[in-house]
């Protein structure tokens, strides 16, 4: 039997539906500590490692070393937008960790006191952090986005308004600002593993069935020498990460229907992927998968194992061997690789694509919605910000999404 491990991000009792941002009850009051220095932040590392560790669904996101070296890595420091620590860590009367909101304040348009404050999570990265949010465990939600509306009740003036994410329906319903614009949903699709593969096959559509076979049967009837290789030597997960680095290009660059964005296009953006993987390297917690064919790595798609967990992050395939659907025949050798290794589930990673629908995983939906500080010159910063925006007159102080 498959096992259900997909977690509701924490549902706002129902007596509270009616209430507004500024009513919450506080289920379960936890104690908030505010870090602005980067040091007090690495500092939590322990603390914070093992609170992910106990969450049911795990994600390279919530972890330390992921909003650390995101941190150190893509910030902004210009003149013009530059964000400024601004997480908030919450405690048990025992004083033990429970949540982590890492949050900035980002000043836009200003220097100081001057600019527009705008409160949000580690991870405005393009597509880079593909889930953002309060981490902890989801008997602990409630309690958590209770106290950190308390908290930013009490400190209205350090903000204008938050860019929210990882909210249940209840949630969002409660603390979208009336007028706003949605900032969308994010969805979660996870596959529950069985002991074998042959008993996850026979779960699958006969369509999925086939589409399995042919992958195979296609590439022995065109005698095509191919194999599947997993790397997780520190020595080999350099030159693996420049072929993902190319083989993601390529797969962008090809039209297909489905946009394929370049997400390491920038630097920065391959220099934080390398550090990453380097530091989960040394926990064991990093898998680069690469399908060959005739010698050549003809597709590639990196891998965080945590817990017995498999998170599939993103892919890259040669074009020219499009045909042979070669994407979807590593996909099936990392599933399978995961069984082999008892993991009892694989994360097929955000979005909604037929790629995934296919292997009829369970689907979270994760609410993104925007709340402005009740201050009256808040809501008529955020009005007229949005409207400049609007005809781009703000493009260079605005955060590419």
């Amino acid at each position: 039997m498959l096992k259900s491990i997909i977690i509701h991000p924490g549902n706002t009792p129902s007596q509270h539906d009616n209430q507004t941002a500024n009513d919450i009850v506080r289920p379960h009051q936890l104690f908030p500590e505010i870090i602005r220095d980067s040091t007090h932040l690495h500092a939590l590392t322990p603390e914070w490692q093992a609170l992910c560790d106990s969450m049911p669904l795990q994600t390279p996101f919530a972890t330390p070393t992921w909003n650390l070296l995101w941190w150190q890595h893509l910030r902004a420091t210009r003149r013009l937008i530059h964000d400024r620590l601004h997480v908030l860590v919450l405690r048990d009367h025992e004083g033990r960790l429970r949540a982590v909101a890492p949050m900035m304040i980002s000043v836009r348009g200003g220097i100081g006191a001057g600019g527009i404050r705008v409160l949000q999570f580690f991870g405005a990265d393009p597509n880079i952090t593909e889930i953002r949010g309060v981490i902890c465990r989801p008997e602990d939600a409630d309690s958590a986005h209770a106290e950190v509306q308390h908290h930013l009740r009490t400190h209205q003036r350090a903000w204008d308004w938050l860019e929210w994410q990882g909210l249940s329906a209840q949630q969002a319903a409660q603390l979208s600002a009336r007028g706003a614009r949605s900032a969308g949903t994010r969805v979660i699709c996870y596959l529950p593993l069985p002991a074998d593969w042959e008993t996850l096959k026979s779960s699958l559509s006969r369509n999925m069935k086939e589409a399995i076979r042919k992958c195979f049967n296609t590439l022995r009837r065109n005698q095509h020498e191919h194999a599947f290789e997993v790397i997780e030597q520190a020595d080999q997960l350099g030159p693996a990460l420049e072929t993902f680095f190319r083989l993601h290009k390529l797969r962008a660059s090809v039209d297909d229907g489905v946009v394929h964005a370049d997400v390491f296009r920038d630097e920065k953006s391959r220099r934080f992927l390398c550090d990453y993987v380097e530091a989960a390297a040394q926990r064991g917690e990093v898998r680069i998968f690469q399908f060959r064919i005739e010698g050549n790595v003809v597709s590639s798609r990196i891998g965080f194992l945590s817990q017995g967990q498999l998170y599939l992050y993103y892919s890259g395939y040669d074009t020219g061997w499009g045909a042979y659907s070669v994407m979807t025949t590593l996909v099936i050798h990392a599933i399978q690789w995961a069984i082999a290794q008892g993991c009892t589930g694989v994360n097929l990673s955000t979005g909604v694509d037929r790629s995934k629908q296919r292997w009829h995983p369970q689907e979270l939906t994760l609410h993104n919605v925007i709340q402005i500080c009740p201050r009256p010159l808040a809501s008529l910063r955020f009005n007229s910000y949005t409207y400049l925006r609007s005809f781009h007159l703000l493009s260079q102080f605005s955060r590419k999404k």
